[in-house]
């Protein structure tokens, strides 16, 4: 029988088929045709290249401290390009930082929160994305120490006033501060130090175990005196000192005159019973130029508007003045101030409360 003449250009035209994919023809494995299995004029072919491809490396994850033993992680989806497709789950593993004693945590999420760790200690962490095509490289590692075990040191306190009492007598300073806020790091406060220095000396006294407001006590008058507060708790460490505030004590003694307010007034009428109040003021040892009466809600805080200014009354020290109860009716303490130049008050006694109605 003569030969098929068109048999090598039949197998050459199958090869091709077969290479690019006939439509009832299986899918062309992700290969090229290897060398020495090609006939001679057959058509040699790149296979067609799956998708979706593995996922890039993530970059290194964040990390956060959490409470005792908890490290917060978080990480950014690795973006897709020609070579890499997109991530569709992750997991991360940590070691303590330097040893690559790695344990494994598997599918995770963003963010995650590693717990049980021992506090105190630092801790390397990576992640690794993966699709169903396969798996990235791990990340670079992010390192993090835990927090330590508690208890923790308070904050340190904020002072809200140092300034005299309105008890008439110099040598004296009221302190009062606010507890500090409780955080991660930070317990709060069961106690409290406090220590003073006169202004800028930093040559302080300590007075452990006070509570606010505290009462300085044997201090000269007329003197600016720097106090500071730190707080205290179960820790083995007190808390921080906190910033400093600077009172000055009363230069002047104030006392009631022979004309004292009674207990209850009528509002908007002469003060009772004399129609008007006196004061002494002694220098102690600030100059007294003047004094003054005020009516106030508070008897904490020196008034510094609506006063009322009296006149010497002729006895050692002595000033007075007519005057009226207030026109509201409601509960108000009566200030006594002794002024020195400028008009500055330099002493001040407060009345108990006095009920005008």
């Amino acid at each position: 029988m003569p030969k098929n003449r068109s048999s090598k250009p039949a197998l050459s035209r199958m090869a091709t088929i077969h290479a690019l994919g006939h439509p009832n023809s299986p899918a062309p494995r992700a290969a090229w045709a290897r060398q020495g299995r090609n006939r001679a004029g057959d058509t040699i072919v790149p296979a067609v290249i799956g998708t979706p491809f593995i996922p890039n490396t993530p970059d290194a994850p964040v990390l956060l401290q959490g409470s005792a033993g908890e490290v917060n992680v978080s990480w950014t989806i690795p973006p897709i390009d020609a070579s890499h497709g997109l991530a569709t789950g992750f997991s991360l593993r940590y070691s303590p930082a330097g040893t690559a004693t790695w344990t494994i945590v598997p599918n995770v999420a963003s963010p995650w929160t590693l717990t049980g760790l021992p506090p105190g200690t630092a801790f390397d962490v990576e992640v690794f994305a993966s699709n169903p095509n396969g798996g990235s490289g791990w990340s670079a590692p992010a390192s993090l120490a835990t927090a330590p075990a508690g208890p923790f040191a308070p904050n340190a306190p904020e002072i809200a006033r140092v300034s005299p009492p309105g008890d008439g007598t110099t040598g004296k300073l009221a302190v009062s501060w606010t507890a500090p806020a409780s955080d991660t790091g930070h317990d709060a406060a069961t106690g409290y130090n406090l220590r003073y220095s006169l202004a800028g000396a930093a040559n302080w006294t300590v007075a452990s175990g006070v509570a606010s407001p505290h009462i300085l006590t044997g201090l000269s008058g007329a003197v600016a005196i720097d106090v500071q507060v730190q707080a205290t708790n179960a820790a083995a460490s007190p808390g921080a000192w906190s910033a400093t505030a600077t009172g000055t004590t009363w230069g002047a003694t104030v006392t009631q005159g022979g004309w004292v307010a009674a207990a209850s007034q009528v509002h908007g009428t002469g003060v009772s019973p004399n129609g008007g109040v006196q004061l002494t003021a002694v220098a102690a040892p600030a100059a007294v130029t003047g004094a003054a009466f005020a009516w106030s809600l508070d008897n904490s805080v020196v008034p510094t508007s609506g006063l009322i200014a009296a006149g010497p009354n002729g006895q050692a020290n002595g000033w007075g003045q007519w005057f009226d109860a207030p026109a509201t009716p409601g509960t108000y303490y009566l200030w006594l101030l002794a002024l020195g130049t400028g008009g500055v008050t330099t002493g001040a006694l407060a009345t108990s409360a006095i009920a005008v109605t």
